[in-house]
């Protein structure tokens, strides 16, 4: 159920990342309200979503010494996803996203001829890898 909850998030949050490059910090705090709740009432196990919040923490710590490479809000919705997933289930969301983001990347510099400077919204990466961890799981 989570894991549905997760990719819902991600398409909203992704959504508006595309449109706007950016997403509300009102609406990221609902956010997290709703998944600390999920988690504390109908996941249980709130070890493990304290745990994946601090993988969201790490992320945002990145995006602090990389001067914002990767975006505060990213890392801010990382915890979010974290507490419903948990700490490795994020981890190994971000690291799928990042796969993801680094094929589309290079298919961008070779075939636009895009320089470094170029920006891409990084939540829709994340949508495609939780789509992509959903079919995996249900095999």
């Amino acid at each position: 159920m989570g894991e549905v909850i997760v990719m819902i998030l991600l398409v909203v949050f992704g959504i508006e990342d595309v449109r706007k490059k950016s997403f509300s910090l009102p609406m990221l705090v609902v956010a997290f309200g709703f998944a600390f709740l999920f988690r504390l009432f109908l996941l249980g196990e709130w070890k493990v979503g304290v745990a994946g919040v601090g993988s969201g923490i790490l992320v945002w710590l990145i995006s602090k010494i990389s001067q914002g490479q990767i975006g505060r809000g990213d890392g801010l919705l990382l915890m979010v996803t974290g507490m419903l997933l948990g700490f490795w289930e994020n981890m190994e969301l971000f690291l799928a996203a990042l796969f993801f983001c680094a094929f589309y990347s290079a298919g961008v510099l070779i075939l636009r001829r895009k320089g470094r400077g170029y920006r891409i919204p990084f939540v829709p990466f994340l949508a495609g890898a939780q789509l992509f961890r959903l079919l995996v799981l249900l095999k």
